[in-house]
């Protein structure tokens, strides 16, 4: 009775991969070739565009200006979604193709693109001189044409407010998304590498890391929020966080405040002469990453917290939380900061 509880509520995501058979897929597949296909589709945009000058992506609720990597809500949303349905409703524990037609549905409602156009005209006035030695001013008119590519990811909740959830509905879907099975979603997601480390690992860490140092306690506090799952839109609330909080929380922690966004916080480490070079990095350096152009400071949209031996600590959306993990895509990063000098 326990089992068939289980297999017909929303909860019965969580034992999908036990299923191996030849028409059903692992939740892990399907995100992968999903975000494939989100990829393509962000492809065949640019491409149908015509000749443009530059791309800019538009994030709505991102506070970076970075992808929402919003894979738990949309699986939490499916879940219940998919169980709770009045009509229609059928367990999660097979995914079939008609589950995944569904999961595919939830996604794209839940990751909506819209792109534009917009035309910059430039006029500049420029000296001639004329073979009599004489000159005159000429002004010439160029176009620059830019494509604006809008990505607006929906947190769950406002997805459930779509589709008119019940409250029941929300409460289920909320405990789906909960610390308690936070893991769990993580594993089936294929997003639980580089997470945890065992107190002999983080002890060892810290017995590297150099004493009296200000950098080494900015490491030693970002590794307490490892695991603590990534959002840009919930970014603050409970254990949430996404990349440039996780930094600012911090550093706040030592009493050095810190803007909000990775870009203004480069800019910052500009401004007040706080930025090295990479061979001079040092526990509790900042390491600024530039994926795309977004229109902000350098174009910077990722920060993480370098924690020496090529280690870095950050909160990342592709795995949807707070990892330790090897120094990552060096012909991205872009400017490296030092503002604990100021502690």
């Amino acid at each position: 009775m326990a089992i068939a509880a289980v297999i017909s509520s929303p909860f019965s995501i969580f034992v999908s991969g036990e299923n191996t058979d030849a028409d059903v897929k692992p939740l892990s597949r399907i995100v992968q070739e999903l975000d494939i296909e989100y990829a393509d589709r962000l492809a065949e945009i640019q491409q149908s565009s015509g000749r443009v000058d530059r791309v800019e992506f538009h994030y709505p609720g991102s506070a970076d200006n970075t992808r929402i990597d919003n894979w738990m809500d949309i699986i939490a949303v499916f879940a219940v979604k998919t169980v709770m349905d009045s009509e229609n409703g059928m367990d999660v524990a097979t995914l079939d193709a008609t589950r995944i037609g569904i999961i595919q549905s939830v996604f794209w409602d839940m990751n909506q693109l819209e792109s534009r156009i917009e035309t910059i005209e430039h006029t500049e006035t420029v000296p001639v001189e004329h073979e009599d030695g004489s000159t005159s001013e000429e002004t010439t008119t160029s176009y620059e044409h830019i494509l604006h590519i809008t990505v607006s990811s929906k947190t769950a909740e406002q997805q459930a407010d779509s589709y008119h959830f019940t409250n029941e509905q929300m409460d289920i879907m909320r405990e789906m998304m909960s610390g308690e099975f936070r893991p769990l979603m993580f594993e089936m997601l294929g997003k639980e590498t580089d997470v945890g480390l065992t107190p002999g690992q983080l002890a060892d860490i810290g017995q590297h890391l150099p004493e009296g140092e200000i950098g080494s306690e900015v490491v030693k506090l970002a590794l307490t929020r490892l695991g603590d799952p990534y959002s840009q839109p919930k970014a603050g609330q409970d254990d949430f966080t996404d990349c440039s909080y996780l930094v600012q929380w911090v550093y706040r922690q030592l009493r050095i405040n810190l803007p909000r966004t990775a870009a203004e916080q480069a800019r910052f480490c500009v401004e007040n002469g706080l930025t090295v070079s990479a061979a001079d990095l040092v526990p509790g350096d900042l390491v600024f990453w530039s994926y795309e152009r977004n229109g902000r400071f350098m174009d910077i949209t990722h920060v993480g917290i370098y924690a020496g031996d090529g280690k870095v600590v950050d909160a990342s959306s592709s795995r949807g939380q707070v990892v330790y993990r090897n120094l990552f895509d060096s012909d991205k990063q872009v400017l490296f900061g030092r503002p604990h000098i100021q502690g």
